[in-house]
């Protein structure tokens, strides 16, 4: 069968009241979260072998992504009770069962609300004040900054734990040229690891200098793009 790029399946769940859904649907790959779901914060926290810790650190995405995972648990919760609701009403069991008086279940349904129940549970564990935090890590830069505050606010709307953030790379008040030294001989190794790839055997290696501002603006970004490509 010719793949339509899904426009059956639009055209269907638009007839079904689920226009809305049909993208996230279609990215969330339903099918495969039924057949192979995966283990999830939830059930790796449930797991015996790491029952001994105290404390478990996931490292998320960055912000978008991040922001999509913690609200992936609602956006399931009423996507699924759509989709049981549609599934028992187009099921061909289901009609069975209501002219054989049969009380047996429909496994594609059993999934959906198994699914639908994992997900409420991860969105419990993601708002409980006493045993969750989530801590913003950036760098202090203005574009990093304004990040962390879109996040923050974010968390904030979604009711989850935030208490901390830690800015990373920040310059001491004490650095000298020997400090500045190290860091230039860092960077020389990095370098020098690109050129020595084979991977990236042949391509055109251009380096932009680090500036004692931030490049902000279409004067600065023009100043940078004359330094950079010469």
């Amino acid at each position: 069968m010719a793949d339509d790029g899904g426009q059956k399946l639009n055209q269907v769940l638009d007839s079904l009241g689920l226009s809305a859904v049909a993208d996230q649907l279609k990215d969330l790959q339903l099918g495969e979260l039924l057949d192979t779901p995966p283990p999830g914060v939830v059930q790796f926290l449930k797991a015996p072998e790491y029952a001994h810790f105290k404390r478990i650190i996931f490292d998320t995405a960055p912000t978008g992504h991040t922001l999509r995972l913690l609200s992936l648990p609602d956006f399931l919760d009423v996507s699924i009770g759509k989709l049981v609701r549609l599934r028992q009403k187009l099921s061909l069991s289901a009609v069975k069962n209501f002219f054989t008086g049969s009380s047996s279940k429909d496994p594609a349904v059993e999934k959906l609300e198994e699914l639908k129940a994992r997900m409420a549970e991860a969105r419990d564990l993601f708002r409980n004040q006493a045993t969750t935090e989530f801590v913003i890590v950036t760098i202090p830069t203005v574009m990093a900054a304004a990040e962390s505050c879109r996040l923050a606010t974010a968390l904030h709307k979604e009711g989850i734990p935030i208490k901390t953030i830690v800015v990373n790379q920040v310059l001491q008040q004490n650095a000298t040229d020997k400090f500045l030294s190290a860091r230039r001989a860092d960077q020389q190794r990095a370098l020098a690891h690109l050129h020595e790839d084979a991977g990236l055997d042949g391509l055109q290696v251009i380096t932009g200098p680090l500036f004692d501002l931030e490049v902000r603006g279409v004067p600065a970004l023009t100043y940078f793009g004359n330094q950079v490509w010469k």
